[in-house]
């Protein structure tokens, strides 16, 4: 059964088109490989879409959104990019949020909030302070592989804020930018009970081998 579930969930993955109803606004309407992304994003607590740049992956959140109405939202993504997010959501969501822009100084007490990288540690208290109160139902990470270093305090606090949440999904055209143990970081966030630790997952998929100055993945 746990086979066949795999298997299912695999094709599923390389659906392009769906007959799952999404909600959206009069007068837009999803690609259809977009309603099958949102559609397998629906059925799992952790996904990872890595449609190239230009294909609306935005979009697919979005739909994600009208499908599902969870209760509030995080998206982390480069600054350059927070305003995108706040004009394709005012545009594409059906259910009335409140959206709002995190600052240095500014988390806003909001719906939906958009923060960038960069200002994430110094907002990580406030985040997981509100996480006692209010739960995380959906975490996006935009360009997640800005996340690839585990040594990064970035890093840890995006992952951190990501496994507090209900459900997460992943937008990344470049999951892996160079080698292998990049992609780590982001699976373990996806799926932590199969992922548990680096070094199993780096002696299968990273040619682990041990030098005269230690480990070489």
């Amino acid at each position: 059964n746990a086979l066949r579930a795999e298997e299912d969930s695999l094709q599923a993955s390389r659906a392009t088109d769906t007959e799952v109803d999404i909600p959206s606004p009069e007068g837009l309407n999803y690609l259809p490989f977009q309603r099958a992304g949102i559609a397998y994003a629906m059925s799992r607590p952790g996904t990872l879409i890595g449609d190239e740049m230009g294909l609306g992956k935005t979009i697919q959140i979005c739909g994600l959104i009208n499908a599902t109405r969870p209760d509030n939202v995080l998206v982390i993504c480069p600054a350059s990019l927070k305003i995108n997010w706040q004009r394709e959501l005012e545009r594409w969501l059906v259910p009335e949020y409140t959206i709002g822009i995190a600052s240095s100084d500014d988390l806003p007490d909001t719906d939906i909030v958009i923060i960038n990288y960069d200002i994430l540690t110094k907002n990580a208290a406030a985040l997981i302070k509100r996480c006692n109160t209010r739960p995380i139902a959906l975490a996006v990470a935009d360009e997640a592989h800005y996340v690839k270093n585990p040594k990064a305090q970035r890093s840890k606090v995006a992952v951190g804020l990501l496994a507090l949440a209900e459900r997460r999904v992943l937008l990344t055209g470049t999951p892996i930018v160079n080698r292998p143990k990049e992609l780590f970081n982001l699976i373990q966030v996806l799926d932590p009970n199969r992922w548990p630790k680096f070094f199993g997952y780096a002696t299968r998929y990273c040619n682990a081998k041990k030098t005269r100055w230690g480990w070489d993945f």
